[in-house]
């Protein structure tokens, strides 16, 4: 490709110094060129780590912004090794460093990753406006032959910060390291924003490098686990996973499990039931409760009634108040089980569920007791198929944070080898002691709540009196997320939503006082008189912050634009 390279790339001035930029690049080049610094942030936190004479690795140096910077840190005596794979950034790098007449500046056009050899490399059209810092290896577009190397090959005598910022290759990198890590025990810095491999990357760091993790916006630094962390790092959230155990000691598989079933008219419970008793090792430990929200007349549940260990709580649609309502009714069928399970009444199970749960439930209490598991169940169709079995829905984002609702969301990722964290819950598969359940309800007064209600909600309860949320390493069960609204009849649909017209505002204004993002002057009169109450049993715990969990979250900075009541908005 041939490039017009004096109208693409021009000289401006910028807090590194003049620097050559590339005029159609959306992201790091624009900033520079309207505000003369990129990620002024991230350069306040490392400067301070950084000290004359060190050695910095800049592992995805773009034109430069970083390198620069690192290389007036460093001094004279010290050196930055950066890496570009990409043939017209690394040009422009090597312009900027000569420039400026950084000569401590040593530029690499490798890729960076766990393995040596040729791999394709990225040659996206310059002259387009695009982020072309965002391209990855991986990326459907043309490329040309380049190499790969790793830093252990590199194998620098010498290493106090290694920056990664290589769209999505951050992973490859660390396994790339280890021996370099070990050996110096840089500060790492690098991206964890991405949900297919956060848990993953935090996991390696911990279990294979020995370090501890600090979140810094999207990024992460770290330090090795036995260094005393700065000040700077150690007023940040710390992320760090818990390593993983290196055994799990097995609970015994006699606890009874109570499993809750709220049910809206979908005569598919009676088959969810059939099917749980009929894949458990042990059907005799398990008990069932179902909400059952139907017509009188409505002959299609019966069987119910002929089920041994079933108990049915069955109430008119005309009083149904939303699911919410339905699994606390559901939560009143309790006797005295070891374990609570709660799923959706359109479900299916794998072959031995009930050990499955009670030894994945072992694994996670390893890393805390106060353990939950939870995650987005897969769809019924998909369960004997090999292209799904290996995967499994993680609670690993937000989706949605407007001012009408706030919504968790996740990604498929590989089944984890241990327990992975989650951020939140799936109300279709959430598994945890019954005693925990019975100290944490659902709350009654939450008529016709959504999702931010159901999940959210009671995800960031659960988090902030000191539990964890897992996805588990193995399926259990799946849902049916597609034909289950197709069963209720246009009748009671109807009834349904004439029923529930005003509530979901009403419950998500209370819902929004619980979680900080309102004022409880803003909640709506129709729970005045049960709101005192609301907050003090079904409000949020004092084992971990509110503020806390929202940066764990990574949606602090987004409440702030959204919600100008909310409790943390001048932080």
């Amino acid at each position: 490709m041939s490039l017009d390279t004096d109208s693409l790339v021009k000289l401006h001035e910028t807090v590194n110094g003049p620097m050559y930029l590339l005029e159609t690049d959306t992201v790091i080049c624009e900033s520079l060129r309207t505000t003369g610094d990129y990620a002024p942030d991230e350069k306040a936190l490392l400067g301070p780590l950084i000290a004359s004479g060190d050695t910095i690795l800049d592992v995805g140096a773009n034109v430069g912004n970083h390198t620069l910077f690192f290389s007036q840190c460093v001094g004279p005596e010290g050196r930055v090794l950066s890496f570009e794979p990409q043939r017209f950034l690394f040009k422009i790098l090597c312009a900027n460093a000569l420039l400026g007449r950084y000569q401590n500046v040593w530029p690499y056009r490798f890729a960076v990753g766990d393995e040596e050899g040729k791999v394709d490399i990225p040659v996206p059209n310059y002259e387009r406006p695009n982020n072309f810092g965002g391209y990855s290896l991986s990326f459907d577009t043309f490329k040309e032959e380049g190499d790969i190397t790793t830093i252990d090959a590199i194998a620098p005598d010498q290493c106090h910060l290694i920056k990664i910022d290589v769209e999505g290759m951050e992973l490859s990198v660390l396994k790339g390291a280890v021996e370099t890590i070990a050996r110096t025990r840089p500060f790492l810095y690098f991206e964890y924003n991405r949900p297919e491999f956060k848990e993953e990357i935090l996991r390696f760091s911990v279990d294979q490098l020995q370090y501890r993790l600090y979140r810094h916006g999207q990024n992460v630094v770290g330090h090795h686990a036995d260094e005393t962390p700065p000040e700077a790092v150690a007023n940040l959230t710390e992320v760090t996973p818990k390593a993983t155990p290196k055994s799990v000691k097995t609970l015994k598989s006699s606890g009874k499990i109570f499993v809750s079933i709220a049910c809206f008219c979908d005569p598919d419970v009676v088959d969810t039931v059939k099917d749980c008793f009929d894949k458990a090792v042990s059907p005799a430990r398990v008990e069932i409760g179902v909400c059952l929200q139907a017509k009188p007349n409505d002959a299609s549940y019966d069987a119910l009634n002929d089920i041994a260990r079933v108990t049915v709580d069955r109430i008119d649609i005309t009083e149904a108040r939303g699911p919410i309502y339905a699994r606390a009714r559901c939560e009143a069928l309790m006797t005295d089980p070891n374990y609570f399970l709660q799923i959706d009444c359109h479900s299916r199970f794998f072959p031995g569920w009930d050990e499955i749960l009670i030894q994945e439930f072992a694994k996670a209490s390893a890393l805390n007791e106060n353990a939950v598991l939870s995650h987005y169940p897969m769809n019924i169709k998909n369960m004997a198929s090999s292209d799904h079995l290996d995967r499994i829905g993680h609670v690993n984002r937000y989706r949605y944070i407007e001012a009408d609702a706030i919504k968790s969301h996740g990604s498929l990722i590989k089944l984890p080898e241990v327990p992975a964290t989650s951020l939140g819950i799936s109300a279709a598969m959430l598994f945890m002691r019954a005693k925990d359940r019975r100290r944490f309800p659902y709350d009654p007064e939450l008529d016709f709540g959504l999702h931010a209600a159901e999940q959210v909600l009671y995800a960031v309860r659960l988090w902030t009196h000191g539990f964890d949320i897992f996805c588990p390493t193995q399926h259990a069960l799946a849902t049916d997320y597609e034909g289950s609204r197709d069963r209720i009849p246009d009748e009671v649909k109807r009834i349904s939503n004439a029923n529930r017209t005003g509530w979901p505002e009403a419950t998500w204004s209370k819902v929004k006082c619980l979680l900080g993002l309102d004022d409880i002057e803003q909640v709506d009169p129709v729970y005045g008189d049960s709101l005192e109450e609301s907050m003090g049993r079904f409000g949020v715990g004092d084992e971990r912050s509110l503020r806390a969990y929202y940066e764990f979250a990574g949606i602090h900075d987004d409440l702030k634009r959204v919600f100008p009541n909310y409790r943390y908005a001048e932080d």
